[in-house]
């Protein structure tokens, strides 16, 4: 009866879930309600899959739905911050979704050993994309591979990363160097939504002249250039 339940995931999610290699034992960490992990195990993906969360109340959802299905077998929900709820080779994925990219590189810094022991990581970061790359970079991991989803008109980022050596120039780390490389049907109105944007934050500094606004200024004009240039080359 559960592998005939229809699990319906966000087009974020399901995303994140495509960039899990099948038959790995996968670590969904800030799992929310859980429903990455049932998704998982229901369509054969994952043998087993830790969900964990810092937050109780989610949590809860996250273990009745697990009950609901009689999935306690295979879905181990753990209440801790980041990768301290995990012992060393338990997790050959680990999932990192829906939350800020500063919050991801202090989750895997802080238990920088245990992520890099990983097969991969699967990042899912809100903000601050570019630092991530950035981070992965200067810490021994390679991007194997990226997408992009749209959800509600808003586009989201996702990354999987490697134990392995990579470089990134500025414009690789800002906007993927896969993307980049093999483009993506997604990836020229994403390029578009993001230069509208600062084009508006822009318009909306105008009559500022302080000396941090002039500075800023600046930089969102060169960076609507060099968006709109690489629009062009699309």
């Amino acid at each position: 009866m559960v592998k005939r339940m229809r699990i319906k995931l966000s087009n974020r999610l399901q995303a994140v879930a495509r960039q899990i290699p099948p038959g790995l034992r996968v670590a969904d960490v800030g799992t929310d309600h859980g429903y990455l992990p049932v998704y998982l195990v229901v369509n054969d993906i994952a043998p087993k899959v830790i969900a964990s969360d810092r937050g109780k109340r989610p949590l809860d959802s996250a273990r009745q739905l697990t009950s609901l299905l009689s999935l306690e077998n295979q879905i181990d929900v753990r209440l801790g911050d980041g990768l301290s709820v995990l012992q060393p080779g338990e997790a050959e994925v680990i999932c990192l979704a829906g939350m800020g990219g500063v919050a991801i590189k202090e989750i895997i810094s802080a238990d920088l050993p245990l992520a890099q022991a990983a097969k991969r990581l699967v990042l899912q970061p809100q903000r601050n994309v570019p630092a991530v790359r950035r981070f992965l970079a200067e810490n021994g991991f390679k991007i194997v591979a990226e997408d992009l989803a749209e959800d509600d008109g808003f586009y989201y980022e996702i990354i999987a990363a490697e134990p392995g050596q990579m470089e990134l120039t500025d414009q690789e780390a800002d906007f993927g160097p896969l993307l980049l490389r093999d483009g993506h049907p997604l990836f020229k109105d994403f390029l578009i939504l993001k230069e509208t944007d600062m084009t508006q934050l822009l318009a909306a500094m105008a009559d500022n002249n302080s000396q941090d606004s002039v500075q800023r200024k600046k930089q969102l004009e060169e960076e609507i250039s060099r968006i709109g240039k690489l629009i062009g080359s699309l």
